[in-house]
């Protein structure tokens, strides 16, 4: 249903506070300005130069008589320069004047660009904090690279809940709290996490052994759809159901590489007058690995490889992989119905089968074990990986001698702590080892538990910078958990330990060595799952029971988001322009999404690099499935809310809130009055006018996709889509119109996403102090047409990285 209410979770901080909605929309937010930065007063001699334009164009509706959005322009004494940086970014934007108001001239708006940035540079910014705790992916990141884990099944992040982030990115430490709870959370996962890498301290590498799994311990299926003899084991029903050894030596206690032997075949092909799922095929084997643990936030299981069966003939299959401590295998049927009695129903409903045909124990397709075997633990190098990183050593330490204990502890605080420790810091975990010895008489228990304190210290869950230039390690982490989400590997360890971290030739050589590891896609998924909101992919889906949504389900959606992420990660491997997010000749595509897009289908169903045809109505992110389907409630569209969109997540200027009194829009079900006859009607109120005029061109431009993302022409046989509007004083058509006037000037777009990426890399909203170095970012790139990984690289080497 279309509502004249969005509610825009991620703001810039161009246009973020609006805090009062029965004031005029499009000034609304400038009267909070006040309250975000300590008042910098502006001499009068210093508005020489603009003045003339403020009175122009401002002063009219905000002086002593008139204060729209409670801002008050006269007299210019009692601005302050973050106040008049908002008014800048008002009218840089296109934001005010209104468009039916007279528009500065392109000399005036450069007068003001240049007054405004340099009283910028007075706007103080030592207010802003001085630390952020790591989010949950960083989290489970840097315990993995501090322990040296295997990449198996455990997840640390699993024990500790998901970051609360109202608006804004992950990464910003205004949003990142910590409570009593949380510090719980954090002990458990530190000492599972420990004992992960530290399962054993013996010097002695572990035996592997051989166990058969008596078939009569096999259970997971409901009885209804299993039997089972001394020799056999026959489960008849998927889903998630996961077949298991019922006994308690289904846990492994000792991680480690375990082989898996499975004997099997599919059972009971035409038992029934009617087929049952699999319906074309025989059943498929699925071996996974899944969590003991049934307490914690997330239960965890990954299927581990998928085998096609045979009917009536057995086959022997065998999959190796890491199995992580309190983990097991499983047994499931990979294709099979979770639920054959709907099955069974709907053949009695509609054909001749009698009931008397489904009589008995059900007996449909499945799947017959009669070997299950489990070999291991087997290593490849002994200590392994995990105990050589977590205890700095190619041999088990001594943990009877002080010195080992000493060395152990104080270089796994460096790491840990991501930071030089001092003797008197380092003390106070040595009195804590100590203690902790006195109540065990287990120095291996002692070490594992003062290492768990040490990980649910501030220390470790914190990110600590200086106000003012960073110094070589706070510097270190920014970088590194910009690019990789985790901590610093031990050449930027080695580099800031130097104290050359912070000179510009080396500081330029490590931003290069950073964005070309691989582990530079983590930045590419996560900065553009957030800027774009692709977390709320999903959350209403369409109905793909129904007729219409047919073709949507779960691969489609995954398909939609890989799309994006792809393109993203294109874009900026190739440091092609960010124009291309506007529009683009090519996208990523697999037959899912050729179906869905009408073009040509592809040659398998991963998705590759694909040249658009002419006539596509393709290209850029906002014509991406992806972001059609989560402007969408998964029945209709609404301009409204799409137009939001566009302006929120895509061009960084949201509107503010609507004001309380103004009714939602009732759409008419009758289709006797269109969604623009609506909206139209909705804008005679002035209160709503001013917004709407930005958010609905965008949207009705967009109307054109369905709520999948399907192009279309009609809504109904008696309604046609109208997509033409105007942006920005420029009529357009279509999509391909509203894309041409974005993509003429692309230094706003440009602006707003060098905006973005430095906020996720700072962790903290910009303040006006950050503008001028912004400004010059955008004169930097603007050269080169605004290449992706030339902004990222003058982002990280500018002074929003090595200042506070």
């Amino acid at each position: 249903m279309m509502c004249s209410k969005p509610s825009p979770d991620h703001r810039t901080p161009l246009a973020r506070h609006a805090t009062k909605p029965k004031l005029h929309p499009s000034i609304l937010w400038l009267a909070s300005a006040l309250l975000l930065f300590p008042a910098t007063r502006i001499d009068a001699d210093d508005f020489s130069t603009i003045e003339p334009m403020i009175r122009q164009h401002c002063v009219r509706c905000h002086n002593a008589d008139e204060q729209e959005g409670d801002v008050r322009l006269d007299p210019l004494s009692s601005v302050d320069a973050e106040l008049l940086t908002k008014v800048y970014e008002q009218i840089a934007g296109g934001l005010m004047p209104p468009e039916d108001e007279p528009q500065p001239s392109a000399a005036q708006r450069t007068s003001l660009a240049k007054q405004v940035l340099e009283l910028a540079k007075q706007s103080p910014s030592e207010n802003v904090g001085g630390l952020r705790r790591l989010n949950k992916r960083e989290y489970q990141n840097t315990v993995r690279d501090l322990l040296g884990l295997n990449d198996g099944n455990f997840d640390p992040s699993s024990y500790i809940y998901d970051d609360n982030v109202n608006e804004g990115f992950d990464t910003n430490a205004s949003s990142l709290v910590m409570s009593d709870e949380s510090l719980f959370e954090y002990m458990e996962a530190a000492q599972a996490a420990l004992w992960q890498a530290l399962f054993t301290m013996d010097a002695k590498q572990p035996e592997p052994r051989v166990f058969e799994v008596p078939m009569r311990q096999l259970t997971g299926a409901s009885r209804r759809y299993e039997n089972q003899g001394k020799d056999f084991y026959t489960f008849r029903i998927g889903g998630n159901s996961k077949i298991v050894d019922g006994k308690a030596t289904r846990n492994c206690q000792i991680p480690g590489r375990y082989r898996i032997t499975v004997t099997a075949s599919a059972v009971d092909e035409d038992r029934y007058p009617v087929k049952f799922v699999p319906k074309n095929e025989p059943p498929k084997l699925a071996i996974g690995v899944v969590s003991a643990r049934r307490t914690g936030v997330n239960e965890l299981g990954k299927t581990i490889e998928t085998f096609p069966l045979i009917y009536d003939k057995e086959q022997t299959f065998t999959v190796e992989t890491w199995i992580d401590r309190d983990f097991y295998p499983y047994l499931r049927m990979a294709n099979g119905t979770s639920k054959p009695i709907v099955q069974i129903r709907a053949a009695l409903r509609r054909s001749k089968f009698k009931k008397s045909d489904f009589a008995g124990p059900f007996r449909g397709p499945g799947i017959r074990v009669t070997q299950y075997k489990i070999e291991g633990p087997f290593y490849e190098q002994w200590p392994t990986e995990s105990m050589k990183t977590t205890l700095l050593s190619d041999k088990m330490p001594d943990l009877t001698s002080a010195t080992a204990r000493e060395y152990l502890l104080g270089r796994f605080a460096i790491r840990a702590f991501r930071r030089r420790v001092t003797r008197e810091g380092i003390g106070l975990w040595f009195d804590y080892l100590n203690k902790q010895y006195k109540q065990s008489r287990d120095w291996n228990d002692a070490v594992v538990k003062t290492m768990t304190a040490m990980m649910a210290s501030t220390d470790f869950l914190y990110l600590f910078e200086e106000q003012g230039e960073l110094s070589d390690f706070p510097l270190a982490s920014r970088l590194s958990y910009f690019f990789w989400s985790t901590m610093p590997d031990q050449e930027l360890f080695s580099v800031a330990n130097s104290g050359k971290l912070t000179e510009p030739a080396t500081l330029r050589a490590q931003v290069l060595r950073l964005m070309q590891d691989p582990r530079a896609d983590r930045f590419c998924e996560s900065f553009a799952d957030q800027w774009l909101a692709l977390d709320e992919l999903g959350t209403m889906p369409p109905d793909n029971k129904t007729r219409e949504f047919r073709i949507y389900g779960e691969s489609m959606e995954q398909a939609m988001r890989e799309e994006t992420r792809l393109f993203f990660r294109h874009v900026y491997e190739e440091n092609r322009s960010v124009a291309d997010f506007i529009d683009s000749d090519y996208s990523f595509i697999n037959n899912k999404l050729a179906e869905l897009y009408g073009l040509p289908k592809q040659s398998d169903g991963k998705l590759t690099l694909t040249q658009l045809p002419a006539s596509s109505k393709r290209g850029g992110l906002l014509t991406q499935g992806s972001v059609l389907t989560l402007t969408s409630n998964g029945v209709e569209t609404s301009p409204v809310v799409r137009g939001v969109w566009v302006l929120d997540h895509f061009l960084g200027t949201p509107p503010p809130p609507p004001p309380e009194e103004v009714p939602a829009i009732v759409p008419d079900l009758t289709g006797a009055t269109t969604v623009r006859q609506m909206l139209e009607k909705h804008r005679n109120d002035k209160a709503c006018m001013q917004c709407h005029k930005r958010i609905d061109p965008l949207g009705f431009a967009l109307e054109a996709y369905d709520p999948i993302g399907r192009y279309r022409t009609n809504y109904t046989k008696r309604q046609k889509v109208s997509t033409d509007g105007t942006f920005s004083g420029q009529a357009f058509r279509d999509i391909d119109g509203l894309k041409k006037i974005l993509a003429a000037d692309l230094r706003p777009f440009a602006r707003n996403l060098i905006i973005r990426i430095a906020e996720y890399a700072k962790g903290r909203e910009l303040v006006a102090a950050d503008y001028p170095i912004v400004e010059s970012i955008v004169q930097q790139t603007q050269k080169n047409n605004f290449q992706l990984k030339e902004i990222v690289y003058r982002i990280a080497t500018s002074e929003l990285m090595t200042q506070r």
